[in-house]
């Protein structure tokens, strides 16, 4: 008999024995848990944060290789149990050791699209407003730290305004160059040569468009080093030629070299013509008193004809009336030559005022449209100004391209971008098409951050202009800032356009080669970008001075010809006046003027002497004492050599005291007037220099030194008079 209790133990037995399906009741250890088995416990892991669902346990595919930037809070069944489509996808949250109640299953994140990752943002352009006051305040600055000895102070000022003029774009600073000249001119009194030629250097890098700054700079250093020859005329050079390239500092020395060219002539003309007529007026007077009855004595006669030759000057008929005058008075006992340098230099004088008036026109400049650009396109102190006068010039719809083109780019240095931006427009609608009016707007445009509208107006200025180095560099920087925020996968190609443009650029202008953008925690737009110049030929015809011309002729036309309108037919009658009396000269031998007589200068009168001949040189006198034989006693002749000879010396003595006074003078009373004329014309023009070296039209900001202006006039004075010396004692030694 079998005991249950032992059929039970068998029973359970067989039942252990037949076979069935089991689970996994060890997982394999990952990679992780083989460095370190206890990085996480099987027995705090939560299985209910893992549901496998209805997958059978063997369809579960093997563990791949694990990542190596696994979590190590990640638990172990992660590998394995989520490992199919889990590469990119977003892993499960292991529950933390502490937790007493399981958490709830999470769900299986779906596969995801692969995002790039941004890329890093661009520094932003920044473009500060800035007045001239703020600019004013870092130079008061300076003045008060120099006041009070202040030395890091004043260093710290002097570095901010190299700084700010820099930012600024602008050419020069006038106003502080001027100011630092005159410190250093205070400084080299002072004995102090080294602080005079630091602040003449400073001067010089602040406006190193301002002659004078650099005359300053060179008389610094001619004094701190006079032996460094190179150094101070290198400067002396670069002076010169700012002042003869620059419309503003330019035209008023042609003005004052124009001035003294036409007081040069007309003062020639009044001596010349002058001279010839104290030569030759006895012999009018001496036929006007063949006019009048012969009861009237020489001397009432040549009273009356004087009273009649003066009186242009007392009915105030000008100065071109009593040249004209004095010269019908004489013209009939000149000679060719005279009266050919008579007529020219009297025609000369009736044209002053229209050369004056055209002098004024060409020479024009403070004041006009013109100087409203160049302050702008400066971009200096003086700019403000000058905006004020242009934007009232716009109300009234007279403003040019070149005014309002100028205007926006000082508004888009100082800051002003949409102010700029609406000139810009202004001034295209005005001419389209401008290589640098379409540069200048794209700076603009990146200013105000729109990056794709000025690459196009860089490209159609390169197109407009491809001679210009500007726009292709300006557009490689918009292109290289661009790549800075596209994927990885068009960097490439946009790096490559910034490539070429810059490469276009530097072959253009082979100074970019080494010119670097601003440091990206100060992106200044004004550094960051090129803005090419105007030519000053493109805005120099708005230097109009008509006005001016019309005022200068008017009123030299009312000294020289009151009464008589200016015009052609002002300009045209003294010359047409002056050529009817050279005419009326050649008639002399059919009047039977006067001559003069060659040995004694007596008048050669037929109607005096009739036996003498219409071609006769001498006087009746000469003719019987020198050319017929014995008809005279020897003692009157003797008497009459004796005249002779005081008049020949007279006459050597009046020429040398004439040409050591006037160079010139002394050869036209010699009978050399062409010589004459040039002698006397480069004489005055000379003397006019020296004397006037303070010059009629002022510059801007002061004048050239003194030593610039006197020493080539007084070396040119002194010359042209040792050579008229010169000359004049040939000539007499071969009478």
């Amino acid at each position: 008999m079998i005991r249950h209790p032992l059929l039970a133990l068998v029973l359970c037995g067989l039942a252990l024995l037949a076979p069935g399906v089991a689970t996994a009741q060890i997982e394999a250890p990952s990679r992780l848990q083989e460095v370190d088995p206890s990085a996480v416990e099987p027995d705090l892991r939560d299985d209910s944060s893992y549901d496998p669902g209805d997958q059978p346990v063997e369809d579960i595919p093997d563990e791949p290789e694990p990542s190596p930037a696994q979590d190590d809070d990640a638990p172990p069944s992660k590998a394995t149990r989520g490992a199919k489509g889990a590469k990119d996808a977003k892993a499960v949250e292991a529950v933390p050791a502490s937790a007493k109640t399981p958490a709830p299953p999470a769900p299986v994140a779906a596969p995801a699209v692969p995002v790039p990752q941004p890329r890093q943002a661009v520094s932003q352009v920044l473009a500060p407003r800035m007045t001239d006051a703020e600019v004013l305040a870092v130079w008061d600055r300076w003045r008060q730290a120099r006041a009070t000895n202040d030395t890091p102070s004043a260093d710290a000022a002097l570095k901010a305004l190299v700084t700010l003029r820099a930012e600024l774009v602008a050419s020069d600073l006038e106003p502080l160059s001027v100011g630092f000249l005159r410190e250093s001119a205070v400084r080299r009194r002072a004995g102090d040569m080294a602080g005079a030629v630091r602040l003449a250097e400073l001067a010089v890098e602040l406006s190193p468009g301002l002659p004078y700054a650099r005359f300053g700079l060179a008389e610094a250093y001619a004094l701190a080093d006079p032996g460094n020859v190179s150094r101070y005329l290198g400067e002396a050079r670069a002076a010169v030629t700012g002042l003869l390239g620059d419309a503003r500092y330019r035209r008023p020395v042609l003005a004052d070299l124009g001035t003294l060219v036409l007081m040069a002539w007309a003062a020639t003309a009044v001596a010349l013509v002058g001279l010839l007529f104290l030569r030759r007026v006895r012999y009018a007077l001496h036929d006007f008193h063949h006019l009048l009855p012969r009861a009237v004595a020489r001397w009432q006669s040549a009273l009356l004809g004087l009273a009649l030759l003066v009186l242009p000057v007392a009915l105030g008929l000008g100065g071109v009336a009593v040249l004209l005058v004095l010269l019908g008075a004489v013209a009939l006992y000149l000679s060719r030559a005279e009266r050919a340098v008579a007529v020219v230099l009297v025609a000369g004088v009736g044209l002053l005022p229209l050369a004056a008036g055209q002098l004024a026109r060409v020479t024009a400049f403070a004041g006009t449209p013109a100087e409203d650009v160049y302050l702008l396109e400066r971009g200096g102190l003086s700019a403000e100004a000058a905006m004020a006068r242009v934007l009232a010039r716009q109300e009234s719809r007279a403003a040019t391209f070149a005014e309002l083109d100028a205007l926006a780019h000082y508004e888009s240095r100082r800051g002003l971008l949409e102010e700029a931006k609406t000139h810009y427009k202004a001034a295209s609608a005005l001419r389209s098409g401008d290589a640098r009016l379409l540069t200048r707007f794209g700076n603009t445009l990146v200013g105000l951050g729109d990056a794709d509208g000025a690459a196009q107006l860089y490209v159609q200025a390169s197109q407009s202009d491809p001679t210009l180095a500007a726009p292709h560099y300006n557009l490689a920087q918009v292109h290289r800032r661009r790549a800075k925020t596209l994927p990885d996968s068009e960097v490439g190609q946009e790096l490559d356009r910034a490539a070429t443009a810059i490469a276009s650029a530097q072959a253009l202008d082979g100074s970019l080669l080494g010119r670097d953008p601003p440091p990206e925690e100060r992106l200044l737009l004004n550094l960051l970008v090129l803005a090419p110049t105007r030519p000053e030929a493109e805005w120099l015809s708005l230097a109009d001075g008509t006005e001016a011309g019309r005022r200068v002729e008017a009123q030299l036309g009312r000294w020289l010809l009151p009464g008589v309108a200016p015009g052609p037919v002002a300009w045209a009658a003294p010359a047409v006046l002056a050529v009817l009396l050279a005419l009326w000269g050649l008639a002399g031998e059919k009047l039977k003027a006067a001559k003069v007589c060659e040995r004694c200068g007596r008048a050669v009168c037929v109607r005096c002497d009739p036996e003498l001949g219409v071609g006769s040189k001498q006087c009746g006198q000469c003719v019987n004492v020198f050319s017929r034989k014995g008809l005279v006693p020897q003692q009157l002749r003797n008497r009459k050599q004796g005249q002779v000879e005081r008049h020949q010396a007279w006459a050597g003595r009046l020429s040398y005291a004439l040409g050591a006074v006037l160079s010139g003078a002394g050869h036209v009373a010699s009978g050399v007037p062409v010589r004459g004329a040039l002698y006397a014309f480069f004489f005055l023009f000379a003397l006019a220099a020296t004397l006037l070296h303070h010059g009629l039209v002022r510059a801007p900001y002061g004048d050239a030194p003194l030593y610039l202006k006197l020493v080539p006039a007084v070396l040119l004075l002194v010359g042209v008079h040792l050579l008229s010396l010169r000359g004049l004692r040939r000539l007499r030694r071969e009478e």
